[in-house]
């Protein structure tokens, strides 16, 4: 853990009430306030509240002591700024300077809200403030109300008096920017739709944290947070949703695990007031925490940890398991139980830590709950298994033999027939037979012809059909594969069958010439093969036709 990263929890619905209702607002008004005036996050990728640290307000602080020594931090014109987790970088070399002054001259989290404020928004030093900070954006949005309440703003929002609040919030600067103009069109946007779904927004925060970019977060489920959460859940053998369901939820923030929000190894710049995993949304500051106590020493700037090992595979919640079986379950559960259990053991040597941390939610799924989600369950199983096929045999990772579709399982049943007849084929037609072989009494080579062209029939068929087949997901890999294996078989077969049929007369069909007799074998031949309505219809008539031939 690095300096500065504390639980990071994202903003929640009780947050944003408890803003709203500390300045009598409308959670519009203060979603526009957070869309204009805020970065989006609270925090950068790395669990550190996302800052800005000001030169221009350090020399400030500092009566211009360090602008000699260190012009690109401390400078009476403002700018030098590096972005994003770049501007810690120059944060930690201005408290090397002056470690006070250097934390007021940052802005901090969701509202950017500059350190010098700490003490005039009830916070017992700037070091309590960045703890709070550290610990969740709820605490980061009750500081910017904080702000807004104390220099009397509050009351420009509740008027929708966007000049105002921009002027009071950004400064004299605001018309340049046109933050009135943005604030005023957000606000009228919020107020007559849905605002950002939380559930989308935490989970963009945790696919942040996780390295898996999702785009802005901003609670709109986009292409680029759909393909961001599909990765994640890839890597993970995860079932893949559309959505952030509420397993699709837990399973990520199971993944993110937030670090505790004490800072460990080298001791930190800023004395930590322990905080809980989950923060206490608070919009009235806090009493103040002990005093804390600095070295007169400059802070030097510690190295960042070695990233640790890979987490050891979990034990098996034993007791919890012993404790379920003692009651009686229904049959579902028992299968589904059985199976991830002898899955957990196959994988674990093969797969690692993620597909048994996939494997035991499911587990949890199973044993913590009166009515588990068995759908859930089975969809961690069968991706689980199919991760470890394809580590264990050689072809599967092949995205086509691992395909979901079924129109794609239905070519490779095609493929795999083609592959297997084709040089069949070609020996008995070239070395098997001549003009002359014959079978019951028809030349092989004409029943060789027609059979071809039944099967391509139902090749032909196969292949017109692929987009309905796609509607048939949910179906078994195994019959579909063999759908498509097995339809121009039959076609071939029925083709032959329809021949014999119209060489005996009960199927009366003649051609117009001699010469033409051969051509109307293989159309009706492949037609048979093509369409299972015409083949049952010549079915049912040649069953007519021998009917009465007994009956005669």
């Amino acid at each position: 853990m690095t300096r500065f990263t504390g639980a990071a929890t994202p903003l929640t619905a009780q947050g944003i009430q408890a803003c709203a209702d500390k300045l009598s607002v409308h959670p519009a008004e203060i979603w526009a306030v957070l869309q204009i005036e805020t970065r989006g996050c609270g925090y950068f990728a790395d669990r550190r509240p996302a800052i800005l640290f000001e030169r221009h307000v350090f020399t400030r602080r500092t009566h211009g002591r360090f602008d000699a020594r260190a012009p690109d931090i401390s400078n009476p014109k403002a700018g030098g700024y590096a972005s994003g987790p770049a501007e810690y970088p120059r944060l930690e070399r201005a408290m090397a300077l002056d470690e006070q002054a250097a934390l007021e001259s940052a802005s901090w989290g969701l509202g950017q809200v500059m350190g010098y404020h700490a003490a005039d928004l009830g916070y017992g030093s700037v070091e309590q403030f960045v703890n709070r900070m550290m610990a969740s954006e709820d605490e980061q949005l009750a500081a910017m109300a904080a702000f807004i309440q104390h220099h009397g703003l509050a009351q420009a929002l509740r008027d929708h008096d966007w000049a105002a609040f921009a002027h009071g919030y950004n400064g004299a600067g605001y018309a340049k920017n046109e933050y009135d103009k943005k604030l005023a069109a957000a606000w009228q946007r919020l107020s007559t739709h849905a605002p950002p779904d939380l559930d989308v927004r935490e989970g963009q925060f945790l696919l942040t944290f996780l390295g898996f970019e999702p785009g802005t977060v901003d609670g709109a489920f986009g292409a680029r947070t759909k393909a961001a959460l599909n990765r994640l859940q890839g890597e993970h053998h995860l079932p893949l949703t559309s959505g952030f369901d509420p397993a699709t939820l837990e399973a990520l923030r199971r993944l993110a695990n937030p670090p505790p929000s004490t800072v460990s190894g080298a001791e930190s710049p800023v004395r930590q007031v322990p905080v809980a995993p989950t923060a206490v949304v608070t919009l009235a500051p806090r009493p103040p925490a002990p005093v804390v106590v600095k070295s007169p020493e400059p802070v030097e700037l510690t190295p960042a940890e070695p990233v640790p090992a890979p987490a050891p595979v979990e034990v098996l919640p034993v007791e919890l398991l012993r404790q379920k079986l003692a009651q009686p379950l229904d049959k579902d559960v028992q299968h589904e139980l059985a199976r991830l259990l002898t899955l957990r053991e196959k994988a674990a040597p093969v797969l690692g830590p993620s597909a048994i941390q996939s494997i035991d939610l499911g587990l949890m799924a199973l044993l913590s709950s009166e009515q588990p989600n068995l759908a859930f369950v089975r969809s961690i199983r069968l991706r689980i298994a199919s991760a470890l096929a394809d580590q264990l045999y050689p072809l599967r990772p092949l995205p086509l033999l691992r395909s979901d579709s079924p129109a794609i399982q239905v070519v490779l049943g095609l493929g795999l027939l083609m592959l297997v007849s084709n040089g069949m084929t070609a020996f008995i037609h070239s070395v098997l037979t001549n003009e002359s072989t014959q079978l019951f009494g028809f030349p092989v080579r004409t029943l060789l012809l027609v059979g071809l062209c039944g099967a391509m029939g139902g090749v032909v068929s196969i292949l017109m059909r692929l987009s309905e087949l796609e509607k048939l997901r949910g179906a078994s890999r195994t019959s579909m594969v063999m759908l498509g294996f097995f339809k121009p078989v039959i076609g071939l077969y029925s083709a032959i069958f329809c021949f014999a049929l119209m060489k005996s007369g009960l199927l009366p069909l003649q051609p117009p010439n001699p010469e033409s007799e051969q051509y109307l074998y293989m159309a009706v031949c492949f037609l048979v093969g093509f369409s299972e309505r015409l083949s049952k219809d010549m079915f049912a008539r040649a069953e007519e036709g021998l009917a009465a031939v007994g009956n005669g």
